[in-house]
């Protein structure tokens, strides 16, 4: 199937406030746009790409305000991303994102991975919050497991020590 491509002009993707405003293009097997309900869809092979941030799923959701200007986006089945902003880059997956651009958040739900490549830090639950915003982050399991946070430990030499 032919794939189709839609470009956007958004003020963030993946909280990634920069001083200038990069498009967002998204590309996929196939696209809808619903004008009642301002949102589009994209579905099959999802990619979101803004700058060096991407998300990839099996459908990706654009939610937009009266203005037009997108207020929430959902990346849905089998959802990888990466996010680079200055100072910031994480990689991770999930069943479901759901990320709110006025408020800078992030809710993954289902089998969630986050790691922080800068940090050498990584969390993994049931759901994970970030808060872009504020600098805080939380995780649940909802009994599927322990919430789990792996981070560096230096011995009193000052080295990293391996991980297990």
């Amino acid at each position: 199937m032919k794939r189709i491509v839609g470009a956007w002009v958004v003020a963030t993707l993946l909280g990634a406030a920069a001083p200038a405003v990069e498009n967002l293009e998204v590309s996929a097997d196939r696209f809808e746009h619903i004008e009642q309900e301002k949102r589009a869809v994209f579905e099959g092979h999802a990619h979101a790409i803004q700058g060096k941030s991407r998300i990839d799923a099996d459908r990706f959701v654009v939610y937009f305000d009266e203005k037009g200007q997108a207020r929430e986006y959902q990346a849905l089945g089998n959802v990888r991303f990466e996010i680079v902003k200055p100072g910031r880059h994480i990689r991770g997956s999930c069943d479901r994102l759901i990320y709110k651009v006025a408020e800078e958040t992030y809710r993954l739900v289902g089998h969630t991975r986050v790691e922080d490549l800068i940090n050498k830090r990584s969390m993994s639950g049931e759901e994970i919050f970030l808060d872009n915003k504020r600098g805080r982050a939380s995780a649940a399991s909802h009994k599927k497991g322990p919430v789990k946070f792996v981070f560096p430990v230096k011995d009193a030499a000052g080295k990293t020590k391996k991980k297990r």
